[in-house]
């Protein structure tokens, strides 16, 4: 019997293996494959790999049931009862845990006796005192590095000053960004924010009032005349919350506090730039005053 598992697991151990060693043969001139066959053969390897370690452990778990479900009984030899030799899970249990075999269950027995069982006075398993002595050992290394000489932080103060941290960023993001709206907001002339700007308008606004602003469903935004305000403040306004009856919509969902005042800032400086095939002026003349001169 002991004989035959050997030479199953043998068997099976070379099947495995001998796609392993015909993927090492293929992996070794590495430079003659590309990145994905490199990662095909590596792949195929630790598949293989993997299978092997598989196959072994669901033996030693057949073995290991199959010795519990189906224990060897004695055997007789020469006339004598011999007991079979103990399998070696078993013997490392025993040994790790300290157990007393059966047979031997009388040096341990103690006179408690509860409705006719007795209690024994087994060791406690070596593990659980290492594990034990280990706990000690990290209690007096704590016990050191935080309280005695103060070297670490507790969880409270980490989460304070993390907490602490957080609300000086939430602010600076605050105060760059969500405090934009149409009461505050100002011109600006940044290159790099305006460029940026057209990409937006291009995208979102040329459809209605032309590439270049010169108009088209929605109004000419490259004259001094406008229907809803000229100010950077009343530009930011409709961009955000749109015409409805107009047909534009609102755009605050759409984009960020600082989006729209670039957006507005963007259409400012396209005042004045007298693009082929304007619309006629609509609304009335507003005259650029700051935003103008900062252009």
């Amino acid at each position: 019997m002991k004989r035959s598992y050997k030479l199953s697991i043998s068997i099976i151990g070379l099947v495995l293996l001998t796609p392993l060693a015909v993927f090492a043969q293929e992996a070794a001139p590495e430079a003659r494959m590309n990145a994905a066959e490199q990662y095909l053969v590596w792949g195929l390897m630790g598949l293989e790999v993997l299978l092997l370690l598989v196959t072994v452990i669901l033996l030693i778990v057949v073995k290991v049931l199959g010795n519990t479900l189906f224990p060897r009984t004695n055997v007789s030899v020469a006339g004598e009862l011999v007991e079979p030799e103990k399998p070696w899970y078993q013997k490392f249990l025993t040994k790790v845990n300290d157990a007393v075999p059966v047979e031997r269950e009388a040096e341990v027995l103690t006179t408690h006796e509860y409705d006719g069982i007795y209690e024994l006075d087994n060791n406690l398993p070596p593990w659980w005192k290492a594990m034990f002595y280990v706990t000690i050992a990290f209690a007096v290394v704590y016990l050191l590095y935080f309280h005695v000489l103060q070297l670490g932080s507790f969880q409270e103060e980490e989460y304070e000053q993390e907490m602490a941290q957080a609300k000086i960023e939430i602010e600076a993001y605050l105060a760059t960004a969500n405090t934009i709206d149409e009461t505050n907001v100002t011109f600006i002339s940044d290159e790099a924010r305006i460029s940026a700007a057209q990409t937006a308008y291009v995208q979102k606004c040329s459809p209605c009032h032309g590439a270049a602003g010169e108009g088209g469903v929605g109004p000419n935004l490259t004259d001094d005349y406008w229907i809803h305000g000229g100010d950077v403040k009343d530009i930011f306004r409709i961009i955000k919350n749109g015409v409805p009856e107009k047909g534009m919509i609102p755009w605050k969902s759409q984009l960020t506090p600082v989006e729209m005042q670039d957006l507005a800032s963007f259409i400012i400086t396209l005042e004045g730039t007298n693009p082929p095939n304007g619309k006629e002026p609509q609304g009335e003349p507003y005259e650029r005053s700051e935003e103008m001169a900062l252009k």
